[in-house]
């Protein structure tokens, strides 16, 4: 589609209707896009028709690139649908336009955040453009993030290398303890990042940090604030049981002032119902000395961006996650891109990937040999000496099945990846694949075989239901999980929901001509902060022990004790037989059913991905089942989830 075809229409306004509406109708438009492209191009006032069109586009772009979770465009990569209807035949007449428009901010440095015009919503900063409100974000924190890494605490050396002698068992000596690496970073750093992979011991690690810090400052006669939070109510509540287990195995005297209580980032800001701003700010900020962000992973750009705007300055910063797992359900991919930035390209594996500052100060505290301290002269970024990557899962090791698939998934590598999987040397790993059809009585059958497979934990379960034993009932949930990349379609998580309640019936396991039938498993998907119920919380419909007659849902709430609710007071919900990889982040099962959707000429595994893959598997902590024809395995490990982001490059 060219310019030319719109000379004989009069209005532009009709000319961008029009061809918005024919993006929506072939679904590649939201009506959310049109409203705001159409919205948009009305504050440009009399123009050429050509400008109206094209920041009309624009504007769709973006938006539509926002609801993908992207935080920018790069004008170097536009997509269809919106290249073939610009009206500019190179990329300097795109730059032009977008230069002179009365509506676009062009920004570079120097550039304060007080030039910003209100009048201009969209900011074209280099070759990326934004929405003013999404650059404000990444600027922000940007900002934020570099001020504090600029920033070392003065720490007691002696003081500290006796409290690392009580928390860890040796001195590295010749090899290298990552763990004992992150808490003398992070205690010397005003922000640090742990990142790495399931059973590494992110949360043990970030334990004895904390333990570090209220003992050097105990010797000063002081007790920090320290506060736990998490994105989800169910991170917060895992963090809570998984700080309380590692404190347990501290040193008695170093268990004093540890907190345990983690809470959701919207509780600790303070959330306004029905707003996106929140009671603590930059001019209200919040009173703490330590923070500490479990599952950054999860947290997407623009509640970053607030949490840091609410902190105080004084203020000690720590982020945990796994920045190979699925990125934010909002916009950005925040630790993806710190991660990024402070790895670099050349990703040493020893300590010479950081300064030789830093690894004089690590020698101090660690007792390093000389071996150790190296120069270099690689500087990736300001962040590179406050990140840290834990090599080494304690979970699985990386002999083991899961372990080897996991590193071959994060490199994308295919044939290593499909040999892994066929080859079935290891026994903690299987491929079943179902046929490539989408006829509905061979999908059927092979659904129902998947089903047969999980009927022996769920006979177990029931019988604890039936027995009145909801811990046994709970524990028997964790044994297994079916998990899906999709919620609808063939081996999505309505089908099989309801195959797998079909069959429980058939085998007389339930009866469910009841919602609320005893032992039907649930998933909140929403919070009541009143109830302390939170999005991705289980819980379990059994009779009330102190009055059959009456149908409560069961939950193990953060103190570890179970309490029930009336059904009509639980917050929204689904049937928990299967759960999609999204809802499964920060769970781990010891056996886990993976179900990637069929692909056919209607369906080419939109949304599949490397990180939906490995989020996937590594929730597996004994035995992994992948239900994937090769073709969407293949998609998967194509595909990464990249995100319109300079957030990268801003901390380079």
């Amino acid at each position: 589609m060219v310019g030319q075809e719109f000379e004989h229409i009069t209005s532009h306004q009709t000319a961008l209707l029009a061809l918005l509406n024919e993006l929506q109708s072939q679904a590649l438009i939201r009506p959310l896009d049109k409203a705001f492209a159409l919205f948009i191009a009305q504050g440009l006032g009399e123009v050429l028709p050509a400008q109206y069109i094209n920041l009309g586009l624009l504007s769709a772009y973006l938006s539509v690139s926002l609801g993908a979770q992207h935080s920018c465009i790069d004008l170097h990569q536009l997509d269809q649908p919106f290249a073939p209807v610009f009206y500019f035949a190179e990329q300097t007449e795109l730059l032009a336009y977008l230069q002179n428009c009365p509506l676009v901010e062009v920004v570079s440095l120097p550039f304060t955040i007080a030039k910003l015009s209100a009048n201009k919503p969209i900011v074209l900063d280099g070759n990326s453009l934004y929405l003013q409100r999404y650059w404000l974000y990444e600027g922000e924190l940007a900002s934020q993030i570099l001020q504090r890494a600029k920033q070392q605490k003065a720490v007691d050396e002696q003081g500290s290398r006796a409290l690392l002698q009580q928390l860890f068992s040796q001195d590295i000596g010749t090899d290298i303890d990552w763990q004992q690496v992150a808490v003398c970073i992070a205690a010397r750093q005003m922000i640090s990042f742990i990142t790495g992979g399931p059973g590494t011991g992110k949360t043990t690690t970030v334990t004895k940090l904390l333990a570090l810090l209220q003992g050097l400052a105990r010797q000063q006669g002081k007790v920090l604030s320290i506060k736990l939070v998490a994105p989800t109510g169910k991170a917060a509540a895992r963090l809570t049981e998984s700080i309380a287990a590692a404190k347990q195995k501290l040193p008695e005297q170093l268990q004093q002032d540890l907190p345990e209580q983690c809470q959701t980032i919207h509780r600790l800001l303070g959330a306004r119902p029905l707003s996106p701003y929140f009671k603590a700010n930059a001019v209200k900020p919040l009173h703490l000395d330590v923070l500490v962000v479990d599952e950054a992973s999860m947290v997407d750009l623009p509640l970053m961006s607030k949490l840091f705007a609410a902190l105080p300055n004084k203020a000690q910063v720590i982020l945990l996650g796994d920045k190979d797992q699925l990125a934010s359900v909002e916009a950005g991919s925040v630790l993806s891109d710190i991660c990024a930035a402070g790895l670099g390209a050349d990703r040493h594996t020893g300590l010479n990937r950081y300064s030789l500052k830093m690894q004089q100060q690590l020698q101090q505290s660690l007792g390093l040999s000389e071996d150790h301290v190296q120069a270099n002269h690689n500087i990736a970024s300001k962040i590179q000496d406050n990140l840290v990557m834990l090599q080494k899962s304690h979970r699985f090791s990386a002999q083991s099945g899961i372990g080897q698939l996991a590193h071959t998934i994060n490199q994308g590598a295919i044939q290593p990846s499909i040999r892994l999987l066929k080859e079935a040397k290891m026994a903690d790993i299987k491929w079943l694949e179902p046929k490539a059809t989408f006829a509905q009585a061979m999908v059927e059958e092979q659904l129902h075989s998947l089903v047969l497979n999980l009927m022996p934990i769920f006979r177990d379960y029931f019988t604890a239901i039936k027995q009145g034993d909801l811990t046994r009932a709970f524990a028997c949930l964790a044994r297994q999980q079916v998990l899906c990349a999709q919620r609808s379609g063939p081996w999505g998580v309505m089908q099989l929901n309801k195959l797998v309640q079909q069959e429980l019936h058939a085998q007389g396991l339930l009866n469910n001509s009841a919602d609320f039938y005893a032992g039907r498993p649930v998933i909140l998907t929403r919070n009541d902060h009143n109830l302390k119920l939170f999005n991705g919380d289980i819980g379990i419909v059994m009779a009330d022990p102190n009055n059959p007659t009456l149908t409560k849902v069961w939950f193990n709430m953060a103190d570890g004790k179970l309490c029930g609710f009336l059904p009509n007071r639980i917050p929204p919900h689904d049937t928990l037989y299967a759960m999609t990889i999204h809802k499964s982040q920060g769970s781990e099962f010891e056996q886990v059913h993976l179900c990637l959707p069929l692909i056919n000429q209607h369906s080419k595994g939109r949304g599949l991905s490397r990180e939906l893959l490995y989020t996937g598997l590594t929730r597996a902590k004994q035995q992994f089942t992948l239900y994937a024809q090769q073709q969407a395995l293949q998609i998967c490990l194509k595909q990464q989830c990249v995100r319109g982001s300079g957030l990268a490059q801003r901390l380079k």
